[in-house]
């Protein structure tokens, strides 16, 4: 079967709002090796900008293990609630069609832009770790409630009367201003490993632009509860690509790394887990989705305990094929 047909034949059950749970090892998986000549890694880019994987997992590079800890398994079992708008799935349906028969026109598709608010870049990025709230899970996974409540000068001004001390504006707004200062260098930097057993860190996330730090900085205000009345919602151009970039990034590369071992489904079964390099030829994007919106549970669990994909329902059909075929398109590479 050819790429072009596989893609329509996919794109049909697309059609009726799921792709289909099949085999892992689905006889028609693409050929994406041949999909990824179309698109030549870029040269270094500005954050915003989607660019190959590369790098161990987080995990692995926080020198953590799969089991034992809750990263990538806080982001909740309920339905989708995409606010991305129907040009983003219009976008990943097209290129659907077009991909291994019209690749520069599947790429054109998957790079045009439309506007994305704050929530979708916080649920691509930080649910999965903070939760649909906010709220972490503490010790080890720090609730951001606070932090965001600290970037509104209100709230600051709320504190001081609180305690008696008569508001003062300006430096209610020099303390937001602080906050967010201390917001973009988290998210740049990363934290610093505590050296306590029940403590994680948080990874850097310096692939966030500074206008998706922005908007992702408003939704927060609104998990806080501190958003003004009448406040216009902040949005970011993004395109079908960099959504996939951000499924892959603020999910998949916590547990994954981005090249290494192959072996797909066979791997997971024998309780380890696959690099996302080689993830688009070995498996079918309907055997992907079902796994990142159902989970996984190893039949290995027979001979020792069980090991549970985390869940990913919160994304979308449409999510997770951006995120093949940004794997496809852009195929992670090695570290340098």
């Amino acid at each position: 079967m050819t790429l072009a047909t596989w893609m329509t034949a996919l794109l049909l059950t697309l059609g009726d709002g799921a792709i289909p749970a099949q085999s892992a090892e689905s006889s028609s998986r693409p050929p994406a090796a041949a999909v990824a000549q179309a698109a030549q890694p870029a040269p270094a880019a500005s954050p915003g900008t989607a660019q190959p994987l590369s790098g161990p997992s987080i995990l692995r590079g926080l020198a953590l293990t799969v089991e034992g800890n809750q990263l990538g398994r806080l982001g909740g079992d309920g339905p989708p609630r995409s606010a991305l708008p129907q040009a983003f799935i219009d976008s990943v349906r097209k290129a659907l069609t077009q991909a291994g028969s019209k690749d520069e026109a599947a790429l054109q598709s998957l790079r045009a832009t439309f506007p994305v608010s704050g929530a979708d870049i916080y649920r691509l990025n930080c649910r999965s770790c903070h939760g649909p709230a906010g709220a972490g899970k503490p010790p080890a996974i720090a609730s951001i409630i606070g932090p965001a409540r600290a970037l509104s000068p209100a709230q600051h001004e709320a504190v001081m009367k609180a305690a008696g001390s008569q508001a003062n504006p300006e430096l209610a707004r020099q303390l937001a201003l602080h906050a967010e200062e201390v917001l973009r260098e988290r998210l740049a930097k990363g934290g610093i490993k505590p050296n306590l057993p029940y403590l994680e860190t948080m990874p850097p996330f310096a692939y966030l632009s500074d206008q998706e730090v922005v908007v992702l900085a408003d939704y927060l205000k609104e998990l806080g509860g501190v958003v003004n009345k009448g406040t216009a919602v902040q949005k970011v151009n993004q395109s079908a690509m960099r959504i996939g970039e951000q499924v892959v990034r603020g999910t998949c590369r916590i547990c994954h790394d981005a090249t290494g071992m192959s072996g797909g489904h066979a791997l997971m079964m024998a309780g380890l887990i696959p690099a996302l390099g080689n993830l688009p030829e070995q498996m079918s994007l309907d055997a992907v989705v079902h796994k990142v919106r159902h989970g996984w549970t190893s039949m290995a669990g027979m001979a020792r305990p069980a090991s549970r994909m985390p869940i990913f329902a919160y994304l979308s059909d449409e999510e997770v094929a951006a995120a093949y075929l940004y794997l496809a398109y852009l195929p992670p590479q090695q570290a340098r």
